[in-house]
């Protein structure tokens, strides 16, 4: 089984990869700004003022927070992920930006409402792409990391279909860590059970895509390069089928089609992790990851407790 290690570092470099070109739906500034792009880029948007190339977005930070927090408690604690997450955001001292479901959930949880229901009601699927340190520790079952990805994405996200996406790559990747080829662990984790928010039709419209002659730009545009759950699901599927064996491709051609690419980026990165070692990615994705010192001691940290209880 791959190290999980991976799916974090993988998650991480998914999101700082589309850094530049993150909530831009231009394809025209994209090509001309970013070029042929093999690495790291600053942003071309005013939302991410004071981040420079390798950097985190938003939704990045919020995943070191987790990070953070699952090393200080060598578990997953939902009222320390969510104190820590409150003081990360009333730091003046950050840059991040705060999009619609993080000023929702400030709000809630300053206005004295619990971590279990101080959620905002957003579709984005941002909520969803924060789960991969959650991989690092030790669960009993399957179902347990399961209800701890959901818990996790509803902490801030409280609209069903995400946080059944959050159920949904994390049952993928632990299949892909299993073995499972990356065609066989989408169908098959689609086919696991009814589910009330996520469409069959999103996976097939992917089969369909991955399949055609158009390029990724067409296609995920044609998907939807929103930050909607039913937009950026597809989009997700048609890269990790059409590059299945190529998570650079993939992860390129996510941040060159704009639009959400940051939370889409941080998914497949999540899940490219759980399938191929980093050691196979180029070099310069981890050597150029500002946050990479920080991500693998507290990734080890996590690693170690785990040997000593053992």
């Amino acid at each position: 089984m791959i190290n999980p290690e991976n799916i974090v570092l993988g998650s991480f470099i998914g999101d700082a990869l589309s850094l530049g070109s993150h909530w831009v739906y231009d394809h025209t500034v994209i090509r001309e700004k970013l070029r042929h792009l093999t690495g790291y880029h600053p942003p071309i948007t005013t939302y991410h003022v004071g981040k420079c190339a390798g950097d985190l977005t938003h939704y990045g930070d919020q995943t070191l927070v987790l990070l953070r927090s699952i090393t200080d408690k060598n578990c997953f604690e939902l009222s320390h992920f969510a104190n820590m997450w409150q003081e990360f955001w009333e730091n003046p001292a950050n840059h991040s930006y705060r999009d619609g479901a993080t000023k929702a959930t400030l709000a809630n949880l300053k206005a004295g409402v619990t971590p279990t229901a101080a959620f905002s009601m957003s579709q984005d699927i941002a909520g969803a792409a924060r789960i991969s340190p959650l991989f690092l520790l030790d669960w009993e079952n399957d179902e347990a990391l399961v209800a701890a990805a959901r818990a996790q994405t509803a902490f801030t996200h409280g609209d069903p279909v995400v946080i059944e996406a959050a159920e949904f790559f994390t049952r993928t990747a632990l299949a892909l860590q299993r073995g499972k080829k990356m065609s066989i662990a989408l169908e098959q984790t689609m086919r696991l059970h009814e589910w009330d928010q996520l469409l069959d039709e999103w996976l097939d419209n992917a089969i369909e895509s991955a399949a055609s002659s158009e390029s990724d730009a067409v296609e995920i545009n044609r998907h939807g390069l929103t930050c909607h759950t039913a937009d950026a699901f597809p989009c997700i599927c048609h890269l990790l089928l059409r590059h299945s064996q190529d998570p650079t491709t993939a992860l390129i051609e996510n941040a060159m089609a704009g639009g959400d690419c940051a939370a889409r980026g941080m998914i497949l990165g999540l899940v490219y992790g759980a399938y191929t070692p980093i050691t196979h990615w180029p070099n310069n994705l981890l050597e150029d990851l500002n946050a990479r010192t920080e991500i693998l001691d507290l990734s080890s940290r996590i690693s170690r407790g785990h040997s000593l209880r053992s």
